[in-house]
């Protein structure tokens, strides 16, 4: 009886998402869920999908990352100023994930060799890399890809999306076999559980917190270099909510952001679809934005909660 309680509390996350589903095609009369409705969801889906996917890795290592918008919005913006400086989309894709990785290998480091609590640093990185970013846009607004030396390909709406849909599946299989069949995954989930019991069970704990971080970034690289082709308009706000999204979705994808043995990779996915599910409801819907944020505060407090009555490991770093 225990572990079918267990096995049906996997299927809470995809529950909640069913019903969020079928709350808002109701509350827009069907309109949720109409061709242009969906393509638009996917689109809007794919970048919060890419850096929760990644961001399973970093939570689930027992990390506390507070610095994703601040990174991707950084990681956008100089790829866009490279695309137009040299005219070549494949520059500006490699300045996406190469800064990424650097970003990622740098917060790696910390976590593995500075004696300082992760989330601290992370807030005073994500503070500076912001405060960079303005700095390199100097006078302007935002980085604008019309100015390129060669004009970008232009993609259509329903192009975008298989284009969004092939990078996602590729990310999400490469993060599912990592994650269920290579040792990160089962060392991620012990150390973000006890780092005491992972260092006695001699787990190379420098190494996966390394690993783990460069795992995340790679997926912050690709939803920069999704966005730059989609918006093509890239400023220092661009993203600015990823890391508040990111958060929200693990834990409405059934994770705690503690980390830990309950750690899974489809809590990025899922809990990605949900929060963009909520977003897009509650616009169509006509709310304001600032209703919708405290509508979606509301629905982050009320998961918390019901989540950490359920939870035997802790939903929330102390």
């Amino acid at each position: 009886m225990k572990n079918r309680w267990e096995t049906i509390k996997n299927y809470f996350p995809l529950l909640g998402l069913l019903i969020l589903v079928v709350f808002f095609s109701i509350a827009t009369g069907g309109a949720l869920l109409s061709p242009i409705s969906l393509q638009s969801l996917l689109n809007q889906v794919i970048a919060t999908a890419l850096v929760a996917l990644g961001s399973v890795f970093v939570f689930g290592s027992g990390n506390f990352d507070m610095s994703l918008g601040a990174c991707l919005s950084l990681s956008a913006v100089l790829g866009g100023m490279a695309d137009i400086a040299t005219g070549s989309l494949i520059v500006a894709f490699l300045v996406c994930i190469g800064l990424s990785l650097l970003l990622g290998l740098l917060k790696g480091l910390f976590a593995s060799f500075v004696d300082v609590p992760l989330f601290i640093v992370t807030i005073v990185l994500g503070s500076l890399l912001s405060a960079f970013t303005l700095f390199i846009l100097g006078d302007a607004s935002a980085v604008h890809l019309k100015d390129a030396l060669q004009p970008l390909p232009s993609f259509s709406f329903s192009q975008m999306s298989v284009i969004n849909l092939v990078v996602l599946l590729s990310y999400f299989s490469l993060c599912l076999v990592l994650f269920l069949f290579m040792p990160i995954g089962r060392q991620v989930k012990i150390l973000g559980g006890n780092a005491v019991t992972a260092r006695q069970s001699g787990i190379p704990i420098k190494k996966v917190k390394v690993g783990a971080f460069l795992i995340g970034a790679l997926g912050i690289g690709l939803a920069a270099f999704v966005i730059l082709v989609r918006v093509r308009n890239i400023g220092a706000s661009t993203a600015s909510s990823m890391g508040t999204d990111v958060m929200i979705a693990l834990v409405l994808g059934g994770m705690p952001l503690s980390g830990g043995p309950r750690s899974r990779i489809s809590a990025g996915l899922v809990g990605a679809t949900s929060i963009t599910v909520l977003n897009a409801g509650l616009t169509m819907m006509g709310l304001n934005i600032a209703v919708i944020q405290i509508f979606r505060a509301v629905v982050f407090l009320v998961v918390v909660y019901v989540a950490s009555m359920t939870y035997r490991t802790r939903l929330l770093p102390r």
